[in-house]
This record gives structure tokens, C-alpha cells and sequence, in this order.
């Protein structure tokens, strides 16, 4: 990546990287159920399971990251951020074995999870995302009004 990269700012790369350990938390923690469970493995060796973990991440970085404007690139921060923080608290006590898991509906489980998350994304997004909105358009309008108003010089 070019440094002088006006599209990957700081604070970008900084929801990406967010991001990245959301996923893999989300993909690591069934991979390491499987691995140190010996009855998930016939549960947890579908794809499918891994597929669904790594969506919310996609869906996430597909509305965070191609915003241009400092307010709403913020914002997407503040969001990875969220989302990383929730991630680590669902999928840490899982993956060390602090919450335990078992059971035949286990990879339901987890693609519930990753739907609930997605769900999350989107609504947290379009509140978020809103919010800047009306802010930027609430600045822009008391900008106008000071730009209109008459001096006592005029």
C-alpha cells in the first residue's frame, strides 16, 4: 500500500485490522471447539460453519470501509471496534473452554450467532450512520444561516 494513499487512511487501515481479528476470532474459535472436543469434530467439519463466520466481517468491512468522508470513516471505526470487543467476548470464553459447548446443535449454533451478528451490523450501521447524517447536515445548515446573516459593517 502506498503511504500518500488518500482512500487507505489511518483510521482505515485501523478498522481493517479491527476487522481481521474479528474474523479470526469468529473462524479460530469453531476450528479450536473441533480440534480440542473430540465430539464436535463430527459437528463442526462443515465449511459451511467457516463461511458463515467469516460474513459478518464481509458485510462489515463492505459498508465501513468505502466511505470517503472523515465523520463516517470515524464511524466505521467506533463500529470495528464494537463488533471486535463483542467478538472477543463471545468467542474467548468459547474457544478456552471457560463456557463450555456441546451437543448436536452446536453449528447451528454458531451460524445463528453470525446471523444475529449480521443483523447487528446492519442495524447498528444505518442507526450510526444516520446519526452522522443528520449531524453533517445539521453543521451545513448553521453554516449557511452564519454565511447569510448580515454584519453590522454590511
Amino acid at each position: 500500500m502506498d503511504n500518500d494513499s488518500r482512500f487507505w487512511t489511518t483510521t482505515k487501515r485501523r478498522t481493517l485490522y479491527l476487522l481481521l481479528v474479528s474474523a479470526v476470532l469468529s473462524v479460530g474459535t469453531p476450528a479450536i471447539v473441533a480440534a480440542t472436543q473430540p465430539g464436535a469434530r463430527f459437528y463442526l467439519r462443515y465449511p459451511l460453519i467457516f463461511g458463515a463466520q467469516l460474513v459478518p466481517s464481509l458485510v462489515a468491512a463492505a459498508l465501513w470501509l468505502p466511505w470517503r468522508s472523515a465523520r463516517a470513516t470515524k464511524t466505521g471505526l467506533v463500529l470495528a471496534s464494537v463488533l471486535c470487543i463483542a467478538s472477543a467476548l463471545a468467542y474467548v470464553p468459547i474457544a478456552t473452554g471457560i463456557l463450555p459447548t456441546g451437543g448436536d446443535m452446536m453449528a447451528v449454533g454458531y451460524v445463528v450467532l453470525a446471523f444475529g451478528t449480521v443483523v447487528a451490523i446492519l442495524a447498528a450501521t444505518a442507526i450510526a450512520f444516520a446519526v452522522a447524517w443528520t449531524l453533517d447536515k445539521r453543521a451545513s445548515t448553521a453554516t449557511s444561516k452564519d454565511a447569510a446573516r448580515p454584519t453590522n459593517a454590511e
